[in-house]
């Protein structure tokens, strides 16, 4: 009796292996809900519907699109945590969502590393550090010292608090010890248009839209933040090269409700990674400063335990709150 309930049970295990093995096999079989809590229309935005429009093309079925906005992407991060965990309401989140905004706000309502199977990192984008031609710098260690030996003169800009772009701000602070006030806009185009002016002196902004006025020198480049030098501004240093040790990227990267089941989360990252690897897709996102970085689920979930703890510490050091 004892050989026949373990047969049982051996047959038992089988078929729940060969249906979760066959879920994944059939994996999409309707229509995909990818979720970008962001306006529709940005660099977020598009990249993610480029990628959409691969995984349906490769599946047969509808990814879309949805935006779902508000309190900086605190929304639609909740709307995914609290779906159905089935691999058909997926998360195109950003720096800001999984590793700014818990640390931020106390009424996140979501905790990234419990309440999400992260399935894969896409996208990385490098920030550009400017200053106003006002500024005598022309390098990094010019205007850190001219920074010191004028407190109370840099103000520096971002597309909000607890964006990026100003956790970012601190972090320089703290790391190169020069003071600097931050300036505070409901997004980055106001923030370009007030350094271009001089209104304030230095920002940290998508690259994209600070090389033509670098070029043009109505803008100083004085360091890009991510590993490597921008092709579209290649005189322009990294910050580690400029000798500040901060290489920071704003990612991008796709999650799914925790218990999502585990074959549905292999296969969603296979696909994902298939896109990232197209040639066509990544032209295409190329023009937003886009890299791609395929990955497993793994590795993912280890670079944004990293994140969450290194941008934490900073917000915490800063004491930013959300608004």
């Amino acid at each position: 009796m004892a050989v026949l309930a373990k047969f049982f049970a051996c047959l038992v295990l089988a078929g729940l292996a060969c249906s979760t093995g066959a879920q994944a096999q059939s994996y999409p079989s309707r229509a995909v809900r990818l979720v970008v809590p962001f306006v529709a229309g940005g660099a977020i935005d598009v990249t993610a519907r480029r990628l959409a429009e691969f995984l349906s093309t490769k599946t047969n079925q509808q990814f879309i699109v949805e935006n779902t906005v508000g309190a900086s992407g605190v929304v639609g991060a909740r709307r995914v945590a609290r779906a159905e965990p089935d691999g058909y309401t997926l998360l195109f989140g950003t720096t800001s969502v999984y590793a700014i905004n818990p640390a931020i706000n106390a009424n996140a309502g979501y905790d990234l590393l419990k309440d999400y199977e992260l399935v894969a990192r896409a996208f990385d984008s490098a920030l550009m550090l400017v200053s106003h031609p006002s500024v005598p710098a022309k390098t990094v260690a010019e205007l850190v010292a001219w920074g010191k030996a004028n407190p109370g003169k840099l103000n520096y800009g971002s597309s909000g608090i607890g964006t990026p772009q100003h956790v970012l701000g601190e972090m320089f602070k703290l790391s190169t010890g020069m003071p600097m006030t931050h300036v505070p806009y409901k997004g980055g185009a106001q923030s370009v248009q007030d350094v271009t002016g001089g209104h304030i002196q230095v920002l940290f902004e998508n690259p994209l839209s600070l090389i033509p006025l670098v070029d043009d020198k109505k803008l100083t480049g004085l360091a890009v933040t991510g590993d490597a030098r921008l092709d579209q501004a290649p005189q322009v240093p990294t910050l580690k090269e400029a000798g500040a040790d901060i290489v920071v990227a704003i990612i991008t990267g796709v999650a799914a409700p925790a218990g999502t089941p585990r074959d549905v989360v292999v296969r969603l990252n296979g696909l994902i990674n298939d896109a990232l690897r197209d040639k066509e897709l990544l032209e295409s996102v190329a023009k937003f400063g886009a890299i791609a970085k395929p990955g497993t689920p793994e590795e993912f979930h280890a670079f944004i335990a990293s994140e969450v703890k290194r941008w934490g510490e900073v917000a915490r050091a800063a004491n930013i709150k959300a608004e």
